[in-house]
């Protein structure tokens, strides 16, 4: 069995937060900017890879959201 997910975020600043999270694509794990949004694209055969892919991803996403709002700041 396949699990695929195509998850689609409407965030500030979307096409930084993606650049972000391209260095850790793999073949079956990917983000990307695709007109004003962040698309995250993952398969696996595995549930568990799955669920820790969303996991890193919304991780990553939650820290680069962070950066990004401390930098206007300041």
């Amino acid at each position: 069995m396949l699990y695929s997910v195509r998850l689609e975020l409407n965030l500030d600043d979307a096409e930084i937060i993606a650049s972000s999270l391209k260095p850790d694509d793999t073949g079956w794990a990917k983000s990307r900017f695709e007109g004003d949004r962040l698309v995250i694209v993952i398969e696996t055969h595995k549930i568990g890879a799955l669920m820790n892919a969303v996991e890193d991803f919304f991780m990553n996403i939650k820290s680069a959201v962070s950066c990004l709002s401390c930098l206007e700041k300041g």
